[in-house]
Order: C-alpha cells, then sequence, then structure tokens
C-alpha cells in the first residue's frame, strides 16, 4: 500500500504560485528576502522589488484593496525558512505545549493581541514575531490563505485551533 503524498513532496511545478515565489526568495534573491525582512510597514514592503515579484505572479486573482494583504504576506513569508512536514495550521503550532509543558508555545497574551489585529502594520509585525517563536517554520501557503482572509471567521479559527492544541492550564493550589 502507497503512503498519501503529502503536500510536501509535491514537485515544485506543482506547488502554488506563492510558494514558488518563496523558495525562489530563499534560494535565489537572498538581497531581496533581507530587503522584506527589514521592512516594518505596509508600506516599506510596497517599495521592494519582491513585493512586485509577487503581486505579478498572482496577477488577476487579487480583488480590490488586497495589496495591503498581500504585502503583509509578503513581508512575513520572508521570516519563514522552512516549513513543517505537513501543512498545518499555524494556530495549532502557536498553541503547543513548550518542550517543558508549561505552556503554549506562543503565550495566550500574545495570541489574543494578535488576533485583535486588523491593521496591516500591526498584523506584520505581530505576524513576524510570531514566526520568530515558531523556529521560522510554518506553512507557506497557509500563512498566505489566512492573511488574504484575515476576517473574523479567520479569527474564531485559529482561536479554536490554538485553544485546543494549548496544554491544560495548571491547577491553582490553594
Amino acid at each position: 500500500m502507497t503512503e498519501p503524498r503529502t503536500e510536501e513532496a509535491s514537485p515544485p511545478e506543482q506547488r502554488s504560485s506563492v510558494w514558488r515565489w518563496w523558495k525562489s526568495l530563499a534560494e535565489e534573491d537572498r538581497a531581496g528576502r533581507a530587503e522584506l525582512r527589514r521592512c516594518g510597514t505596509v508600506a516599506e514592503v510596497a517599495f521592494t522589488a519582491p513585493y512586485h515579484r509577487l503581486l505579478q505572479r498572482l496577477g488577476s486573482r487579487l480583488a480590490n484593496g488586497d495589496a495591503a494583504r498581500v504585502a503583509v504576506a509578503a513581508a512575513v513569508l520572508a521570516h519563514v525558512d522552512d516549513e513543517p512536514a505537513a501543512p498545518s495550521s499555524i494556530a495549532r503550532q502557536m498553541g503547543t505545549p513548550r518542550g517543558d509543558g508549561e505552556g503554549p508555545l506562543v503565550s495566550d497574551t500574545r495570541f489574543r493581541h494578535l488576533i485583535r489585529n486588523e491593521a496591516p502594520d500591526e498584523l506584520l509585525r505581530e505576524l513576524v514575531r510570531t514566526v520568530r517563536q515558531l523556529d521560522r517554520k510554518v506553512s507557506v501557503d497557509v500563512l498566505f490563505r489566512n492573511v488574504m482572509r484575515w476576517d473574523e471567521p479567520t479569527r474564531v479559527r485559529w482561536a479554536r485551533d490554538f485553544y485546543e492544541a494549548a496544554p491544560p492550564e495548571p491547577k491553582k493550589k490553594d
């Protein structure tokens, strides 16, 4: 019996245009990647060539007003070094217990601050911080889709995934 084929095993030509952009950024455009990593705002991202290459790859699939979200995704993806073996929910990764079992990888307070953000510049900063806390290892396509749909249903799904994965609160001693 053969094992199911994971997205990770897909040849590059079968991967998404965003994934191929991210891979080329990491392998062929280290200067562009470094430039995106230094960006702290959507406006700064808008003045970079790698961002415009991503917009070109996405082409007509963008709706009006999506450029700011693409800028957030581009800047955050520049901080991603690797992907998990199988695509997974970023919020579930955030809620995964730390090695010592004393809480999630990302604190509850930081998680709540992240999901309350709607402003693109704040979202960019919080997601970069989150990617760093996850050892720069998140699913490229999942991150892109979530940023592009950063709305109430997405944030509710993130909350569910985070709290389902998070270790139970330690019982307080009386």
